[in-house]
C-alpha cells in the first residue's frame, strides 16, 4: 500500500506504541496535550513499565498494577496539558493524587491555546543504548472514541547535533518555559537529558519517504502565522483534512493550490461558512455517519466522537508532501499563530508516497466518507450566550491564582480553597470538589467568599487536583484544575497504598507482581495464595516465599523495593496490629533481611 495512505481498516492503538521495544526497559519521557483524562493517564504506565497485561480496564486498571507501573514510570514521564482543560475523572480514586508530580498545567503565551499532541519516549537496552520513539499525534490524551492519526518514529542516537530536530527542541523549552508549576531538579534533569540526546536523533523514516521536517507554531517570542506550503511556486494539488476549520484558513490554503484542492471536514463547521468558503474545493467531505460511532460504543457524555485527524496532503513536482499532527485549518492555529502547534512533514515520490487523490480511493478512507451537502445551521443565539458565559467563568477560575491548604483536625483532615474572592461567577451556578471523591459532595462558590470549606477528608483523599462544575440554563462545563496544596501530610502516598491494598491479600498480589512481574489473571489473586505467601484455592500460583527466593538469589535488587514498601507501611502501623502486614509473612520477610545483610535467620 502507498505509505502516504491510510487504508480505512488500518488501526493503531496509543498503548502499543507506548510499550517497550523487546529486551528494553522505559527510562523517561514527555507528553503535551490540549486535553487530558486522568483515569486514561493512569493505565498508561502500565504498558510503559511492561504491565499492560495485569488486568483491568480502560476506566479502572488493575489498581494493584497501577500502583506499582506509577512507581516505576511516575518521575520518569512528564505530562504537559492546557490549564483548564483537564476532564473530570469518570472514576474517584485515590490513585490519581499519585498523577500530581507527573502532571504539568500550561497557557499558551500569545493567547490561544497549548495544543500539540507529542510524545518524545526513552527506551534503554540492557546493554545501555538509548532508543528513541517520537510520536506526533492528532489525539489528546483522553479517551475520546473520534477518528484520528498518529505518526509513530523510532531513531537511534548519535554523536552529532542535527538541525532537523531545533523545532522539536523549540517546543520542549517553550512548554516547559510556559509550566504553571516548574520542575522539580530531578524531573528537569531527566528533561534536559531527553532534549539533548534527541537533538543527535536520526529517525527512521517510514516506507516511501526520504526527507522528514519538524514545525513548530506559536512557540516564538511574536505570533506568526504559518502555512504547508511547498518549497517553492504552489502545489500542484492539496487535500486538507481537518474537523475544525475558519474562513481565513481556507481560503488562504485554497490560493496554495494551483488546481482546486479537496477538503473532508465535520458537517456543522461547514454549515457555519459562508457557501462561497466550500465552492473554493472541488469536493468537500464529512465522516459517514456510520463510520462516526459503532452499535457496540456506549454513547458517554463528554466523549468526542467523529473525525478529529489534522492532516494536509500537497504534491508538487514529482514529490508529495504529508503534514500530520495537532494544527487545524483555522485562523488560531495558520492564520493568527496564537495557537502552540507542532506539525511533522513527511516528503516522498509520489511514485512511492502516493498523491493526495488517493485518500479520496477506495483503497484510502472513501469507505468511511461522505458527500458534504449543506443545512442550515439553527438559530442558537440563546445557546451561545449560555456557553459564552460558561467559558468566562472557566477562564477566570485558570487565571487566579488559587490555592489549597490542609489542616489535620479530630475528625481528618479539612481541606479549604483560598482566593475564590477574585472570580466572578456571575449568573453561572459553580460548584468545586476533590476529584478523588465522588462529584456528590462539591461545595458552591460564588465569588464572595475569600475561603471555601472543601469538607474534611482522610489522608489518602487529599489531592491538589479539583473539579469544577459550571452551570448555566440547561448547559454545563466540568473540567479539573491542578492547584498548589499546602500543609499535605508527609504520609499521603503510603495512605494511598494501604487504601489500594486494603487487606493482606492485596499485599501478596502486590508482592508478586514485584518479584516477578506476576500476570493479574494467572491466579495471583482471588485467594489463591494468602497472607502467609502459601497455596490457597487457587493452586496455580506460586508460593510467595520461593519467589523472594528466587528473587533473592537472581535478582536481588527486587528486593528492595519490597523492603521500602515494608519499612513504610510498618513504621506507618508501629506495634499496633496490622491489618496488611500479617506475623507470618513479617516472619517470613525478616529471614531475607537478615540474609541480605549477613545475619543468620533466627
Amino acid at each position: 500500500m502507498d505509505a502516504a495512505m491510510i487504508h480505512s481498516e488500518t488501526r493503531t492503538l496509543l498503548t502499543d506504541a507506548l510499550t517497550p521495544p523487546p529486551g528494553c526497559s522505559f527510562d523517561s519521557g514527555v507528553a503535551t496535550t490540549f486535553s487530558l483524562d486522568l483515569v486514561t493517564l493512569l493505565g498508561l504506565p502500565l504498558h510503559l513499565a511492561w504491565l499492560g497485561h495485569a488486568g483491568g480496564s480502560a476506566d479502572e486498571p488493575d489498581p494493584i498494577a497501577a500502583i506499582e507501573a506509577l512507581r516505576r514510570t511516575a518521575a520518569q514521564l512528564t505530562i504537559f496539558c492546557q490549564r483548564g482543560r483537564m476532564q473530570i475523572p469518570r472514576v474517584a480514586s485515590p490513585l490519581l493524587g499519585l498523577l500530581e508530580g507527573m502532571v504539568h498545567e500550561v497557557t499558551a503565551p500569545h493567547g490561544g491555546s497549548f495544543h500539540p499532541k507529542v510524545w518524545l519516549l526513552k527506551f534503554v537496552s540492557p546493554s545501555g543504548e538509548a532508543r528513541l520513539r517520537l510520536l506526533v499525534l492528532s489525539r489528546n490524551l483522553t479517551d475520546d472514541g473520534s477518528w484520528d492519526v498518529s505518526l509513530c518514529l523510532d531513531g537511534t542516537v548519535g554523536r552529532k547535533s542535527l538541525a532537523m530536530n531545533k523545532p522539536l527542541r523549540a517546543l520542549l523549552e517553550a512548554t516547559v518555559g510556559a509550566s504553571h508549576k516548574g520542575l522539580d531538579a530531578a524531573r528537569s534533569d531527566k528533561v534536559q537529558r531527553l532534549k539533548d540526546e534527541m537533538m543527535r536523533c536520526e529517525w527512521e523514516l517510514p516506507a516511501g519517504f526520504h526527507e522528514l521536517r519538524f514545525h513548530t507554531l506559536g512557540a516564538g517570542r511574536k505570533a506568526a502565522g504559518w502555512l504547508p506550503v511547498p518549497d517553492s511556486g504552489s502545489w500542484d494539488d492539496l487535500g486538507v483534512i481537518s474537523p475544525f476549520v475558519t474562513e481565513a484558513a481556507l481560503r488562504q490554503l485554497a490560493e496554495l493550490c494551483t488546481g482546486t484542492p479537496f477538503l473532508i471536514s465535520r458537517a456543522e463547521e461547514l454549515d457555519a461558512l459562508p457557501p462561497t468558503v466550500t465552492a473554493g474545493y472541488d469536493s468537500v467531505w464529512i465522516m459517514d455517519e456510520r463510520a462516526e460511532s459503532s452499535d457496540k460504543e456506549e454513547a458517554v457524555p463528554g466523549r468526542e466522537r467523529g473525525l478529529h485527524a489534522k492532516i494536509f496532503v500537497g504534491k508538487r513536482g514529482w514529490n508529495t508532501h504529508l503534514f500530520v499532527g495537532s494544527a487545524n485549518a483555522s485562523s488560531a492555529a495558520l492564520v493568527a499563530g496564537k495557537n502552540v502547534e507542532f506539525m511533522a512533514e513527511l516528503i516522498g515520490k509520489a511514485s512511492r508516497a502516493g498523491k493526495p487523490r488517493d485518500w479520496l480511493g477506495d483503497e484510502g478512507i472513501r469507505p468511511l466518507l461522505a458527500r458534504y451537502e449543506r443545512t442550515e445551521p439553527d438559530d442558537a443565539a440563546d445557546d451561545q450566550l449560555h456557553q459564552k458565559r460558561l467559558e468566562e467563568v472557566r477562564v477566570r477560575l485558570c487565571g487566579v491564582a488559587l490555592t489549597l491548604h490542609c489542616v489535620a483536625d479530630d475528625s481528618g483532615w479539612s481541606v479549604d480553597m483560598a482566593g475564590l474572592d477574585r472570580v466572578d461567577t456571575g449568573e453561572v451556578d459553580a460548584r468545586t470538589w476533590l476529584v478523588t471523591v465522588r462529584s456528590e459532595s462539591a461545595v458552591g462558590i460564588d465569588g464572595k467568599h475569600a475561603v471555601v470549606r472543601l469538607g474534611t477528608y482522610g489522608i489518602e483523599d487529599i489531592t491538589s487536583f479539583i473539579g469544577f462544575k459550571l452551570v448555566s440554563g440547561k448547559h454545563e462545563l466540568c473540567f479539573a484544575l491542578a492547584l498548589p496544596l499546602h500543609g499535605a501530610p508527609q504520609e499521603r502516598e503510603v495512605e494511598m497504598l494501604r487504601a489500594v491494598l486494603r487487606n493482606r491479600d492485596g499485599f501478596v498480589r502486590y508482592l508478586l507482581l514485584l518479584l516477578g512481574d506476576w500476570e493479574g489473571g494467572s491466579g495471583g489473586g482471588d485467594g489463591a495464595v494468602n497472607g502467609a505467601g502459601k497455596r490457597g484455592s487457587g493452586g496455580g500460583a506460586p508460593p510467595l516465599f520461593e519467589m523472594l527466593a528466587r528473587a533473592y538469589a537472581r535478582d536481588p535488587g527486587r528486593l528492595l523495593h519490597v523492603s521500602q514498601v515494608v519499612a513504610r507501611l510498618r513504621k506507618e502501623s508501629g506495634d499496633q496490629d496490622d491489618a496488611i502486614l500479617s506475623p507470618e509473612f513479617m516472619d517470613i520477610w525478616q529471614c531475607f533481611e537478615h540474609a541480605a545483610n549477613g545475619q543468620d535467620c533466627k
